[in-house]
């Protein structure tokens, strides 16, 4: 166990104790399983059964000890003036980490003299109260033997601000990964240059390790400590959750709990007294419970200054951040603008605003242009505005909240029903016309008979009564005078139902000529209808659309987008245009065709728009550099503004709402040669029927000339 090594081989602490030393054998046998490339030296973890803490008291009590600054080695029993630690003070430990939600503890022991009971008996109560403790001693925190440095920056490495010297900086093997869960650290004597060291490495804005589920304690008993906090470079930053614990012993042991941190580095330390005269753990609970939440104190930035950029993609057709009449141009700013103004208000901070025209997006050499960009070279603290949340720019940045969400679809006004099915055959049902066909044959075959067995002439032949028929359904007069009564009252029982039939037929044609079709409900319909598509000419449509891995999108990419190349790409006023005018499909952002749709489109031109997106878009949500130090600030700023509406207002404001159909199907509609193609079809077939119905009459007429003319010739020869 590193913890015994740090205490009987490494630190001034001798235990002579042959038991110690066999419990140090077994442990250090344990040890050796462990990862030798661990990043704390020391750690320890040790299930010590009920019954046992009494055995290890007992032993250990045997052994001497060095006089040091928690209990002196002359007395066990009554406490050194020197000395103001109690021993209600392990449970007082506990009582705080546990109101945190800590389970894991760092134990920092940087001054060697501190006394080796008390210090085992810190560690045993620890473990006795299931907490996973890690040890880490002066000696091991200067080994950097074993300890390989964290690599999660790889993308976009933070630049140093920790200077080594080897004299009052030196490097240290304290490395904390990030962490998911809450961790405690507690410093003991923090006022030795081993303990000031790791809080200026710890401070570094490399490392950054003073965080919102780092809880840190510094112990101390002397009050003049605290002022040497002061130093610019132990930036302990409003995110922090950062106390000291001064403890006091005039003759009954008392302590103070109190809040640091510093607004910016070259501010001063602001000191909060938590709680005064603690004794026991009741009072460390009463304290905390009654203080609440650090942060909430720390709202006031005290009107520092952040670097942050925002990004205007359209700068030729933007005119201002505030303008409405504009919304659909660079919506993604302006929504997130008034967020952004309202967080520097409640915080009393400003901004330093850069204007970029790209969101940012990896180059082929690993780095990335843009708002990314400067990002990744450390220019920017944060964002006036929110960008999609990839995984290639979480190596870059941190996201600390979600504001909105940006739908790109294909929009497109769903075909005429004329273009993609025979309006002609639509107006009636199967049976409809089934009941037509036999209409048809029952007239001609009871005209056939009445001319049969009727005793008039008549000046019509058996086939002029197909003529009749065929005529009347179109509408059509008849060349030949009926006589008789019966053959008349068979010609206008048959004109009139053919009217009735016409008129119906007439009026369904005209209400499906201004009917637009359902016969694109997904992207496979997409692909295989008429319409021509275009794409928003923004960057992440393109990116988006190669690393697509539907196999549905990457079809209707490859067939109808990239095999047309950059013109296929356009400003969304054109797009959108095309879309009104013709069978024209149109990628965009939702919000944005839908203000285009409400100033140009007319009301019945808004019926049928339909939107299908090809992908979805990750949130948004407003970015920081790596290991800023205002991040959980921000984030609970931007959260706020979420519950009380602000961003649902915002969102209202700038944010288009999908048109709504109201005018129905009514008004004028122009007929062209697709809905005529079918009544075009049946000219030109009977038109090509006829010509060769010339020819053959044409050749007929004529053969038996020919022929003749060929056999005398023939006749003549001979």
């Amino acid at each position: 166990m590193q913890f015994l090594n740090a205490i009987t081989g490494e630190c001034p602490f001798a235990y002579k104790s042959q038991g110690l030393k066999s419990l140090k054998k077994r442990v250090g046998k344990m040890q050796k399983r462990k990862d030798s490339n661990s990043l704390i030296l020391t750690v320890m973890k040790v299930q010590v059964a009920r019954w046992l803490p009494l055995i290890f008291f007992l032993l250990v009590s045997g052994t001497p000890r060095v006089a040091g600054s928690w209990r002196s080695e002359n007395s066990r029993q009554d406490p050194d003036p020197k000395t103001r630690w109690g021993n209600q003070l392990p449970d007082m430990l506990v009582a705080y980490y546990r109101h945190h939600g800590v389970h894991s503890l760092m134990l920092v022991v940087c001054h060697t003299d501190i006394a080796d009971f008390r210090l085992w008996t810190l560690w045993q109560h620890f473990n006795l109260n299931n907490f996973y403790v890690q040890v880490s001693t002066e000696t091991s925190l200067r080994d950097l033997q074993h300890v390989d440095a964290l690599d999660e920056h790889k993308d976009a490495p933070p630049p140093k601000s920790f200077r080594a010297n080897n004299s009052t900086h030196w490097e240290t093997s304290f490395l904390l990964p990030t962490l998911p869960y809450k961790v405690g650290i507690l410093l003991l004597e923090f006022s030795s240059e081993c303990a000031l060291n790791l809080l200026r490495w710890s401070a570094a804005s490399e490392h950054n390790y003073f965080t919102t589920n780092r809880f840190w304690l510094l112990l101390t008993d002397e009050p003049g400590d605290i002022d040497l906090l002061e130093d610019p470079e132990i930036f302990i930053p409003p995110d922090s959750e950062l106390r000291v614990l001064h403890c006091e012993n005039d003759g009954n042991f008392s302590s103070s709990l109190i809040d640091l941190y510093k607004v910016a580095a070259w501010k001063p330390l602001k000191k909060t007294l938590v709680g005064h005269s603690i004794r026991n753990s009741r009072h460390v609970i009463h304290a905390l419970q009654h203080f609440g939440s650090a942060i909430s104190y720390r709202q006031d930035l005290e009107g520092i200054v952040f670097n942050s950029a925002i990004v205007i993609a359209f700068p030729d057709l933007f005119t201002n951040i505030e303008d409405l009449s504009l919304r659909h141009i660079d919506t993604i700013s302006k929504i997130n603008h008034r967020l952004m103004l309202e967080l520097a208000n409640r915080l009393n901070m400003s901004y330093n605003t850069y204007q970029t025209v790209n969101y940012g997006w990896r180059q082929p050499n690993g780095s990335f242009d843009g708002l990314m960009g400067r990002f990744q070279r450390y220019e920017l603290d944060l964002a006036q505005l929110a960008i999609f949340m990839r995984l290639d720019r979480i190596a870059l940045v941190d996201f600390v909240a979600e504001t909105y969400r940006v739908r790109a679809g294909i929009m497109f006004r769903q075909p005429p029903l004329s273009a993609v099915a025979n309006i002609f055959a639509m107006p009636f049902e199967n049976d409809v016309w089934v009941s037509i066909l036999m209409l048809l044959i029952i007239t001609t075959v009871v005209l056939v008979l009445e001319l049969f067995f009727s005793p008039h002439n008549h000046d019509m032949s058996y086939m002029d009564t197909l003529n009749f028929v065929w005529g009347a359904m179109c509408q059509q007069g008849f060349y030949v005078e009926v006589r008789n009564r019966s053959a008349r009252i068979i010609v206008f029982t048959t004109f009139v139902a053919a009217l009735f039939l016409f008129t119906s037929f007439s009026a369904n044609i005209v209400a499906l000529l201004q009917s637009p079709s359902d016969a694109i409900q997904s992207l496979s319909d997409l692909g295989q209808s008429p319409l021509e598509i275009g794409v928003q000419d923004t960057q992440y449509n393109k990116i988006y659309f190669t690393e697509s891995t539907d196999p549905v999108t990457k079809n209707l990419y490859h067939k109808k987008i990239a095999s047309k190349g950059e013109n296929i790409y356009m400003r969304p006023l054109l797009g959108m245009e095309k879309m009104r005018t013709g069978l024209f499909a149109y990628q965009v952002e939702l919000q944005a065709g839908y203000q285009i749709v409400s100033d140009t489109f007319s009301e019945p031109e808004k019926c049928g728009l339909m939107e299908l997106e090809p992908f979805q878009l990750p949130m948004l949500a407003i970015p920081t550099r790596k290991n800023f130090p205002y991040k959980e600030l921000i984030r609970r700023q931007l959260r706020w503004q979420r519950e009380v509406s602000l961003v649902n207002r915002e969102e209202r404001k700038w944010i288009p709402q999908k048109p709504k159909c109201e005018g129905g199907v009514g008004g004028f509609v122009s007929i062209g040669i697709t809905e005529c193609r079918y009544a075009l079809g049946i000219f030109g077939c009977g038109a090509a029927v006829s010509f060769g119905l010339f020819l053959l009459e044409f050749i007929f007429k004529y053969f038996k000339q020919v022929y003749r003319i060929i056999k005398g010739y023939r006749e003549m020869q001979r």
